[in-house]
Parts: C-alpha cells; structure tokens; sequence
C-alpha cells in the first residue's frame, strides 16, 4: 500500500513538472528572440552536470513595459541548432547565435526509439526554418 502511494506521489510530482515545463514554452510562444547561448559541459564525473545548456532570452512583448524579457533554460544531453532548407529535406547544423532575431513558432515533445532504447526529444521551431533539436531534457525552466 505504502510502495502504491509513493509511486502514485512520484507521478503526479512528474506531471506537474512536464505542466511547468510547458507553461515556460507556452508563455515564450511568438516572442523573438533577442539573445542565445549554449554551454557545453566540462568534464565532470557526476551526470547531471554533463548535461548541455541553452538559455534564450525573449522580448516580452505581452508585458506592456517594451523593456522587459522573458528567458528559459533547458538543459540536455545534445542541443543542436540547425535550418531546414529545400523543402524542409535537409537539416544544416547553425550556431545557436543565428536564432538571435528570429520568432519563436512551436515546440515540439515526444518520445523516440533509438538503439539504446527511449529518448526524449524536444524540438523548438523558429522562423525561417530554424529549430533546436534537445535530446533527453532534464529541465525547462524560467531563466532570471
């Protein structure tokens, strides 16, 4: 009974993280972006500090202040900016500064089989074709 309650606890704890982690997308939606970076980890034994890092700060025009911004971080296993050009059939990898300027359309999130079994994927799509690619994300939060 007690194994049954704290398993139902874990889960309603993950969904409530995946709302959050939405919101923070959801909120940036049609926002340009103003400034992207990543960080590559550095050599480090624990796994959760291996993990990429990408911030992207957003002009916040639904504040009525046109001074304001609004910023997420997501970390990852891999974050790869790139364009899809031709009929979206091919993927060039950018640097992360070319999404500076550019609207921030639509995410997508989901799950993909590969060899070593589920990966989670979350792809944020950009104007003029631009998109990030993360894979395994462990955090979308608001960044201050």
């Amino acid at each position: 009974m007690m194994d049954e309650l704290m398993e139902e606890e874990e889960w309603i704890e993950e969904e409530e993280w995946i709302e959050d982690s939405w919101m923070e997308l959801e909120k940036a939606r049609g926002e340009k972006a103003l400034k992207c970076s990543k960080k590559k980890p550095k050599a480090s034994k624990k796994e959760s500090d291996s993990l990429e890092e990408l911030t992207i700060i957003f002009e916040d025009t639904d504040n009525l202040n046109i001074e304001e911004t609004y910023g997420i971080k997501i970390k990852g296993n891999t974050i790869i900016a790139g364009r899809h050009s031709g009929n979206n059939t091919s993927f060039k990898e950018v640097n992360v500064n070319k999404i500076k300027g550019k609207r921030f359309l639509e995410y997508v999130a989901g799950q993909i089989e590969n060899v070593s079994g589920l990966e989670l994927k979350l792809t944020l799509a950009f104007e003029k074709g631009y998109s990030i690619e993360i894979t395994d994300y462990s955090l979308v939060e608001e960044y201050k």
